[in-house]
């Protein structure tokens, strides 16, 4: 009896035991989701419908009944939840005539990971947060990414439960030929809105006058000299021609585009459309790599989307910035196997500037390391081209043989990386550091403000570049040159720098996509391969998106910089009366006529043949369009009076700027020309002072300018917080 009694007691306990242990894993396996979303969802959705109460929740600063309202938000949130649950169940049971609860409520709870997110949202709309915190912006955008990417895993079928294919696995011509129509149609778009809104935007902060001579007057002036026969000339530079600080022959070839509107707005719109048209290229590796039209049109918008583009974009214009789609189709054609539209599409890469061809050596290194059946002559051939081209180049066409540029017809670069070449010994003193103290170079590649580029650059693409094989030693060049650097303009995305690492880095994604849905990680993890691809596309495009909004330049924020200063999304109605009288004085000067300009002005009257920084050498001009307040109080001095000497009259003067228009006495005496050290108004961060061609050029001090910080708080623009152009690459 008693041993029945302790039977009947420890079948009790065991069923007991199993039933807990039922309880307590069906519990953490589907019951605990639905309490974590009726949390964040109901946190969510009362952050999105109070919005002024959001800085108030970020310090956690709320009265007892705000707290309260918010609870109850919460509660009713979990209400709605359980009905959907109860009737998904019931749902789920009419369907097939058997209780499938248990199966229901973990479907269910796969489908929506996505209410996860819904507090980082309105967290990420908090005022100012991309400047005030970016830490903290890049990581509730990250939390939020990987929360979709979460969710895409569980929305994404199993390989069995999915077509073969897009439309399946022999889709009708007319399905096939629609589908294609609308990725094509889709690309076209993406195409057409970055080129229009860049455009626009670009056009509208030059009207704002938010560009300068340096560096959009140097580029007008370019194509405008190069259109009527002067190839690379340009009065405002050293030695009137690009040659002393690039080489860059492609823009010859542009030139002729300029004859449709010979003004600076011209080069915007070109470089907006011409950098946006990198959407095609990369839907068409995707396409290859990827073998379907929809993550294929993802990645594309991933580029449209890109922080680090519209930065460059934005920055008046420079050769470098045209890099990406180059690029981009040269990869295409070595993926495809097209070698000979490959080595077609070399020729106005090599030409865009004079260092891309270090860049190309990392494709050829590319090439050789893929194994390939014939790549490795692809490759060596690819590197000897471009070596020899940059050779020749460096050796025989420009000023200085030097990589960092020396002498006194040539723009120095090196104090670009002067943390690293303290003994001011150019490329071997960087080599030397590079080798002897890696401990130093480590800490200077992981300084707060490169860490933060790093992620402005690499998590919109959910790091996938680097889980690219083989590819990713294309990346090499672009890191090597960005995060070397000392000066911060070089590794900001507000700049044209990251033209070096943006188009490999894209170009390696669909690649990285292909490897996971191959490769052995996802089973390692117990994860299926294609799902898994799916998901980190997902999570990239949620990451693209998110961080677009808080730092790129689609929608208005704190962050976004066009090179050095924030960006002018609509002129005041000062800033358009301001612009209009601007044009009208540039529409008065005679095409023929020789202006003097002050770096602000100058990329308005920049297209012209005889266009001189003011002072300068030789500083009698027909005409001077100036901001008189960009003159040094000597400058001034000097220039006052001349008027008063009758040298020159004021034609016009702008009533609320320091804008004025001057034109010269036919009967004033030329004055002779300034010392070759004072030749020219020293443009506000440059190198060496521009000069009137003919004169002779010796090299100016080299000054480091101060640059804002990636994030700094805009403060009032003074002119010596203007930059030079950009260094040659390689170091």
């Amino acid at each position: 009896m008693r041993a029945r009694l302790r039977n009947h007691v420890s079948a009790a306990l065991t069923r007991i035991d199993n039933a807990a242990d039922q309880a307590v894993s069906a519990g953490l396996s589907w019951l605990i989701w639905p309490v974590f979303y009726a949390i964040t969802s109901g946190a969510g959705v009362w952050m999105l419908t109070h919005r002024d109460k959001i800085a108030q929740a970020a310090t956690n600063k709320l009265g007892a009944d705000v707290a309260a309202q918010m609870a109850r938000w919460v509660g009713a949130t979990a209400a709605v939840l359980v009905l959907v649950y109860v009737g998904s169940v019931v749902v789920a049971k009419l369907r097939s005539g058997t209780w499938r609860g248990l199966e229901t409520v973990g479907e269910l709870n796969r489908r929506l990971r996505f209410l996860l997110a819904l507090p980082f949202i309105p967290a990420l709309s908090l005022t100012k947060i991309e400047v005030d915190k970016p830490e903290l912006t890049y990581l509730f955008a990250a939390l939020c990414a990987g929360i979709i990417g979460w969710a895409v895993y569980g929305w994404t079928h199993p390989p069995h439960a999915e077509p073969a294919d897009d439309l399946g696995p022999e889709p009708p011509a007319s399905k096939k030929l629609g589908a294609r129509a609308a990725a094509g149609a889709a690309v076209a778009a993406l195409w057409a809105g970055y080129g229009l809104f860049f455009s626009r935007l670009s056009i509208t902060n030059h009207h704002a006058l938010n560009t300068r001579a340096i560096d959009l007057g140097y580029y007008d002036n370019i194509f405008y000299q190069s259109v009527h026969g002067k190839p690379l000339s340009c009065t405002l530079i050293r030695g009137g021609w690009h040659g002393s600080a690039h080489f860059d022959p492609l823009l010859v070839i542009l030139s002729p585009l300029y004859l449709l509107y010979p003004r600076a707005e011209m080069l915007l719109v070109l470089q907006a459309i011409w950098v946006g048209s990198g959407v095609v290229p990369l839907y068409l590796i995707a396409r290859d790599k990827l073998g379907k039209r929809l993550p294929s049109v993802v990645v594309a918008a991933l580029y449209a989307l890109y922080p680090a583009l519209h930065g460059a974009t934005m920055y008046e214009f420079h050769s470098l910035t045209l890099l990406s789609p180059l690029i981009l189709w040269v990869l295409y054609f070595l993926e495809r196997g097209w070698l000979r539209a490959y080595a077609l599409m070399l020729i106005p890469t090599l030409l865009l500037r004079e260092d891309v061809p270090l860049l190309l050596c990392f494709v050829g290194l590319y090439a050789i390391v893929s194994r390939r059946p014939g790549y490795a002559r692809v490759g060596w051939l690819t590197i000897l081209v471009s070596a020899i081209y940059f050779v020749v180049v460096k050796r025989y066409i420009m000023p200085s043989p030097g990589i960092f540029m020396t002498g006194k017809d040539a723009h120095s670069y090196a104090y670009y990386y002067e943390d690293l070449i303290p003994n001011k010994n150019g490329v071997g003193g960087l080599i030397v550091s590079v080798i002897s103290n890696p401990a130093f170079v480590l800490k200077h590649i992981f300084a707060e403000a490169k860490v933060r580029y790093f992620l402005t650059l690499f998590l919109p693409l959910a790091f996938l570049p680097f889980f690219a094989r083989k590819g990713r030693v294309m990346l090499a060049y672009g890191m090597l040159f960005c995060f070397l650097a000392s000066r911060t303009a070089v590794f900001s995305p507000a700049f044209q720098y990251s033209s070096t690492i943006i188009p490999i880095a894209f170009a390696l994604v669909p690649m990285a996509l292909q490897q996971l849905e191959d490769g052995r990680l996802p089973s390692a993890l117990g994860l299926d391969a294609r799902r898994m691809s799916r998901a980190a596309l997902g999570i990239a495009f949620a990451a693209s998106l998110l961080l677009s909004w808080k730092f790129g330049g689609f929608v208005a924020n704190e962050a976004f910089r066009g090179g050095f200063s924030r960006v002018t999304r609509k002129l005041s109605p000062d800033q358009e009366q301001t612009y209009a009288w601007l044009k009208e004085q540039v529409d008065s000067l005679p095409m023929a006529a020789s202006v003097g300009v002050t770096n602000k002005l100058g990329p308005h009257a920049s297209n012209r043949k005889d266009v001189y920084f003011y002072p300068g050498q030789g500083t009698v001009r027909d005409w001077l369009l100036l901001d008189e307040g960009e003159l040094k109080e000597a400058d001034r001095n000097k220039h006052q009076q001349r008027v008063q000497k009758g040298d020159y009259r004021l034609v016009s003067r702008h009533k609320s700027t320091k804008f004025a228009l001057y034109q010269r006495n036919p009967n004033a005496k030329p004055e002779p020309a300034a010392p070759a050290t004072t030749a020219a108004p020293a443009a506000p961060g440059a190198t060496g002072a521009p000069v009137v061609p003919g004169a002779t050029a010796t090299a100016a001090p080299v000054t480091k300018p101060r640059i804002p910080k990636p994030n700094e708080k805009p403060t009032e623009e003074k002119p010596d917080e203007e930059g030079p152009e950009e260094p040659p690459g390689g170091e």
